[in-house]
C-alpha cells in the first residue's frame, strides 16, 4: 500500500495581517501569493491560470452565499478539491464555524440535485452554489464535514496516527488541499487521505487488512469523536 503522507505547515500572518481576524479576500491573496495553489508542478501559464480560477471559485461562490469577501472574520476554513480526472472543482467555505457554502463545478452534482445549486456565470467561467447550515453540513456531506472537522478540532496529527497503524489501512486516492485560519495563523494541511462514506459501515474489500488490525483503526477513528465508524 502506498505509504500516507499528511504535509502539515503553519503559517504566521505578519505586520498588517497579524490580527484577529483578517477577510477571505486577504487570505486568499496571501495563499496565491505564496504559491499555496496546486498539488502538482506548474509552469508559470499554468500557475496564473490556476490563481485566476481559484479567486473565481472562492470570491465568487462567497458572494453567492451572501458571504462578503471584504468582511473581516476569526475563523476561515478553505477547502479546495479536484477531481484530477475530469478537471471538476469542489470547494467548501466555513466563515466562523457556522455559515457553509459549497462551490462546484461538477456536472454530477447537477445531476444529481440540479434544483438547489445557484448558477454564476462571468464570462466563460461558470460555477454553482449552495449555501447551507452547519447542521445540514454534518447531515448531508459527511466526507467534507469530517476533514472540517479534523482541521478545526486540530486533530490531523491523530488521524495521521490511525492511518499509519497499519499498511493496510483504507487510504482513497483524493485530491484535497484545506486552510484554516484562527488565532492569527493560517494553517495549510495537504491531502488528508479520509473519505468517511468509506468506512461508514466499516472496512470492507481490504483482503489483507487483518481483523484485529481493523478493530484497532475503527477503534482509533472512533476516539477522535468526530463522526462514528463501523457497524
Amino acid at each position: 500500500m502506498r505509504k500516507i503522507i499528511v504535509l502539515f505547515t503553519i503559517i504566521v500572518f505578519y505586520s498588517c495581517q497579524s490580527q484577529e481576524k483578517i477577510s477571505l479576500q486577504q487570505m486568499n491573496e496571501y495563499l496565491l501569493n505564496n504559491n499555496f495553489i496546486s498539488f502538482g508542478q506548474l509552469d508559470s501559464i499554468e500557475s496564473k491560470g490556476m490563481k485566476e480560477a481559484l479567486t473565481r471559485h472562492r470570491l465568487l461562490g462567497a458572494q453567492s452565499c451572501n458571504i462578503i469577501p471584504n468582511k473581516k472574520y476569526s475563523h476561515i476554513y478553505i477547502e479546495d478539491g479536484f477531481n484530477d480526472q475530469y478537471g471538476y472543482y469542489n470547494g467548501i467555505l466555513v466563515m466562523d464555524n457556522k455559515d457553509v457554502c459549497e462551490i462546484t463545478t461538477s456536472s454530477y452534482k447537477l445531476n444529481v440535485d440540479s434544483l438547489s445549486y445557484t448558477k454564476i456565470k462571468d464570462g466563460n467561467f461558470i460555477l454553482y452554489t449552495k449555501k447551507t447550515s452547519i447542521e445540514d453540513f454534518k447531515m448531508k456531506y459527511p466526507d467534507e464535514y469530517f476533514r472540517y472537522e479534523i482541521v478545526v478540532q486540530d486533530k490531523v496529527n491523530d488521524l495521521k496516527k490511525c492511518l499509519a497503524s497499519d499498511p493496510y489501512t483504507p487510504k482513497p486516492r483524493i485530491h484535497v488541499r484545506s486552510y484554516y485560519f484562527a488565532d492569527k495563523k493560517l494553517k495549510n494541511y495537504e491531502l488528508i487521505q479520509m473519505k468517511y462514506t468509506d468506512i461508514k459501515d466499516g472496512v470492507i474489500g481490504i483482503p489483507y487488512f487483518k481483523e484485529e488490525k481493523k478493530k484497532e483503526f475503527i477503534d482509533c477513528i472512533n476516539n477522535l469523536n468526530i463522526l462514528k465508524v463501523g457497524k
